[in-house]
């Protein structure tokens, strides 16, 4: 939608129809509004107020593939993770308990990983990209509203990956297509980088013109000075598409494939899995304040990268994605067919998961966490 905004006026983007743009955000919403009548109150509300008929009837029309026996036994795992009161944790004793404040640590890695992966990078520059492979003007906003349809197609196939594989699986693979597309980018603006300052040299004289005259996708400039200048700035520094241009479009396609059906399905499913009742609204409020606050960063930073690394300016995001990836591998514990029990086992440093969960959570009171 801000591509229509920002860049063709024969869509919705002109000084007169923007306000339509916007205002047809009303419509989702409103929709969301009348669907969400038939959505039943979750398992976990329910029991904590003590209507256990009703959330055995969600986890069993919720597990249709499944026995009713296993509807009983997730309505008895979330009745000792709910203990006999509603206590939440705060900051302060989630830090204190190495259990918890791995939750903790699991859950910022988790929200982190799925902006500093460069995604903010990837949709504010895709136009230039585009550009640069020799769409032309008029088109180019089209084919990237093309490309990142691949989110809801994506999404829609991504669900049933997470179902059946589990979210840590399914994040691992994100993150793994993250690092082939990144590796791909990265070596195809150096490609183009190289190409062009072997056939031709700098014209003008300031940082960002320089940018444009070697070829590299994202020039560091932002919407508000993506002018008709530096576009015939674009346009007179290639006589044609190169082909190392398409390999970037290319790796756009697969990093979007691994974010819309990956890492963005998978995060928000195993962040539910890996803590519990008493954990969760405290570690979901900060976590959610690490994403939005990872997400500024990779708005705002690419311009400076670029400005700094050239062709290379999308490596800090590849580093930081090999990182969160050796991270999960290691201590995030795998969630599919494991017990509550299980899963909060790994967290605490504890090899017999048959361990009781009430215990535990006796055992972090008399602690005064």
């Amino acid at each position: 939608m801000n591509r229509m905004v920002y860049y063709d006026d024969n869509v919705l983007g002109s000084l007169t129809l923007w306000p339509v743009l916007i205002g047809l955000g009303v419509l989702p919403s409103f929709i969301y509004l009348i669907a969400s009548i038939n959505i039943p109150e979750t398992p976990y509300y329910l029991l904590r107020h003590g209507r256990k008929e009703e959330a055995l009837d969600v986890l069993t029309e919720l597990r249709k593939n499944e026995d009713e026996s296993v509807a009983k036994q997730e309505a008895d795992e979330i009745e000792n993770e709910i203990g006999d009161s509603a206590k939440v944790f705060g900051i302060v004793k989630i830090l204190k308990n190495k259990q918890y404040r791995n939750q903790l640590i699991a859950v910022f890695a988790l929200y982190a990983n799925l902006m500093l992966c460069g995604v903010n990078n990837i949709l504010f520059y895709s136009d230039l990209i585009f550009k640069e492979a020799g769409i032309s003007a008029d088109n180019v906003t089209f084919a990237t509203i093309g490309v990142f349809a691949l989110q809801f197609v994506m999404a829609l196939i991504g669900a049933k990956f997470v179902d059946r594989f589990g979210g840590l699986k399914v994040t691992i693979a994100g993150s793994i297509g993250f690092i082939v597309s990144l590796t791909l980018f990265t070596v195809s603006q150096a490609m183009v980088y190289k190409q062009n300052s072997a056939v031709s040299s700098p014209l003008h004289t300031t940082a960002d013109e320089q940018l444009l005259t070697n070829g590299s996708a994202f020039a560091s400039v932002t919407h508000s000075t993506f002018t008709a200048e530096t576009t015939s700035l674009i346009a007179s520094a290639q006589d044609g598409a190169n082909p190392w241009s398409f390999v970037s479009v290319l790796a756009i396609g697969i990093f979007m494939v691994a974010w819309s059906g990956g890492t963005h399905i998978s995060t928000f499913a195993l962040l539910g899995e890996l803590t519990i009742e008493p954990t969760r609204a405290t570690c979901f409020s900060y976590g959610n304040a690490v994403m939005w606050t990872t997400s500024w960063i990779v708005s705002f930073v690419p311009p400076y990268l670029q400005e700094a690394l050239g062709p290379y300016s999308m490596v800090i995001w590849l580093g930081l994605t090999v990182f969160f990836l050796v991270y999960m591998v290691i201590c995030i514990p795998d969630t599919k067919g494991r017990t509550t029990k299980q899963i909060q086992a790994k967290f605490g440093g504890k090899t017999d998961s048959s361990a009781s969960f009430g215990i535990v959570l006796t055992e972090v009171e008399s602690l005064n966490v």
